[in-house]
């Protein structure tokens, strides 16, 4: 394990947050003197890190190719033959927003469909 840092003094009396980068490859650059706890595991809430920008930029457009694929052919969302990107297929909250938001754009399709039909 990690050794203690000065945030992880209050961890016995859960008056501590975690640190986000002990469990990292390059580990936390401030080591001991780390204002943030460094025991590892045993805090209720994820530190969550922030994908770089580059990566959100690709999985913005990763997904709107997915949407204007749904919305061109709303079967695709009800085949199960979408594939989700991993970062998103990761992360339950996200993968059921990104569902809801998919199942919207399929159910405007089939609006848009039902009433070319009609005209």
């Amino acid at each position: 394990g990690c050794d203690a840092s000065v945030g992880s003094q209050g961890h016995a009396t859960r008056d501590c947050r975690p640190c986000a980068f002990v469990r990292s490859a390059a580990g936390c650059k401030f080591g001991t003197a780390c204002n943030f706890c460094h025991v590892v595991g045993e805090h209720p809430e994820a530190v969550r890190v922030r994908p770089c920008k580059g990566k959100r930029e690709r999985l913005k457009r990763q997904l709107q190719t997915i949407e204007k694929a749904v919305a061109q052919d709303p079967d695709l969302l009800a085949s199960g033959s979408l594939t989700l990107p991993a970062l998103v297929d990761r992360n339950s909250k996200t993968h059921a927003r990104v569902m809801a938001h998919l199942a919207q754009v399929a159910a405007n399709a089939y609006q848009g469909l039902s009433g070319d039909q009609s005209a």
